[in-house]
């Protein structure tokens, strides 16, 4: 059994992106996986202030007294991380981008020892995810998780359930 928490960054509590991780959450936990979920839109997050606060005086503690404290006992929480997002500007929307930001703190506290794996969920109009692939290659490049897989375009519920089972 995995821990997962899903972060959802869609401004729609029950839109495309919504389904898709209903379908998900569905086959995790038909595979007997945990699932949290967090509705970032729904959520008191700043942007990183560049301060660098929690690389000295915070020892790994973000200076910021917000919601990503929730955010962050996830973090410590999960083995599977979900970013899912509507297309914005081909890429992810900044609501989901402010959170991951945000992981300079923990990410400098715990270093090697938070290493996850991770899905991506995207929905779209289109089709063009190019954008979307390179910024998480990258990501994962940088700080060492792996992707299990990602589900690109709305109407896939279906996939995004055998991802979830597959897990």
């Amino acid at each position: 059994m995995k821990k997962i928490l899903i972060l959802n960054g869609s401004p729609r509590k029950n839109g495309k992106t919504a389904s898709l991780v209903k379908a998900f959450t569905e086959g995790a936990k038909s595979a007997g996986h945990e699932v949290k979920e967090m509705y970032i839109d729904g959520m008191n997050i700043a942007s990183c202030k560049a301060c660098e606060y929690c690389q000295s005086k915070g020892k790994g503690n973000c200076i910021q007294k917000d919601d990503m404290a929730q955010v962050y006992e996830g973090f410590v929480w999960a083995d599977v991380i979900v970013f899912a997002s509507p297309q914005y500007w081909g890429t992810i929307s900044g609501q989901l981008k402010v959170v991951i930001d945000r992981l300079y703190a923990p990410l400098f506290r715990y270093g090697s020892e938070m290493r996850k794996e991770f899905v991506v969920i995207m929905t779209s109009r289109g089709n063009m995810y190019a954008m979307t692939e390179e910024f998480f290659a990258i990501f994962s490049r940088y700080i060492g998780w792996k992707n299990l897989g990602n589900i690109l375009g709305a109407g896939k519920e279906l996939q995004a359930q055998m991802l979830g089972k597959s897990i």
